[in-house]
């Protein structure tokens, strides 16, 4: 998250915040209400006062639907990323980068039974990988799951030229050996 994305929310919270300590204060004494009634009515009352409050509340909501974008798309990575060359635009989809992830994990023999990967933006246009891991029994995880690492990351910058700045690996579960019935 940016510099202005952070500021913009650190202001909306702000405001935010003001609002219901007003509005539980107003509900906890009855003088309080009163007096934002008749400053409400006052201001209603004064044009030039009724002017200022109707161009702060535009920008406060504004600030608010901006925050409510900002916030959606700031954990979000784009439905593509785009690389240029001399001839044209390449499209690579969030989807595909998830799909090498996945496939990198298998391929890197470390013991992964299943897998899930969300690709998420990092810093300077990077990515962040965070794969959901199922692995079968009596494996060294540590060890494994570095191999794991380097693999995804090795393999998503060769296929994409897309930056990996993390790869994060969290062991969901470990299959439970079954026990065998000889006959």
């Amino acid at each position: 998250m940016n510099r202005w994305t952070r500021f913009i929310l650190i202001i909306f919270s702000f405001i935010l915040a003001v609002v219901f300590l007003l509005s539980l204060s107003m509900i906890a004494s009855n003088r309080i209400l009163e007096g934002i009634v008749t400053l409400i009515v006052d201001i209603v009352q004064r044009q030039p006062a009724r002017t200022i409050a109707l161009v702060l509340g535009i920008v406060g909501l504004l600030i608010t639907v901006i925050t409510l974008v900002l916030t959606i798309l700031s954990g979000r990575l784009r439905r593509t990323r785009v690389r240029e060359n001399e001839i044209g635009q390449i499209e690579i989809g969030v989807e595909a980068i998830e799909s090498i992830a996945l496939n990198a994990a298998k391929a890197s023999q470390s013991g992964v039974k299943s897998s899930r990967a969300r690709v998420s933006p990092y810093k300077d246009g990077k990515i962040s990988i965070l794969l959901v891991i199922q692995v079968y029994p009596n494996i060294e995880i540590p060890v494994m799951m570095a191999r794991v690492q380097d693999r995804v990351k090795k393999d998503i910058e060769k296929y994409t030229g897309i930056e990996v700045g993390q790869v994060r690996v969290r062991v969901h579960r470990v299959e439970a050996i079954s026990p065998r019935v000889e006959r």
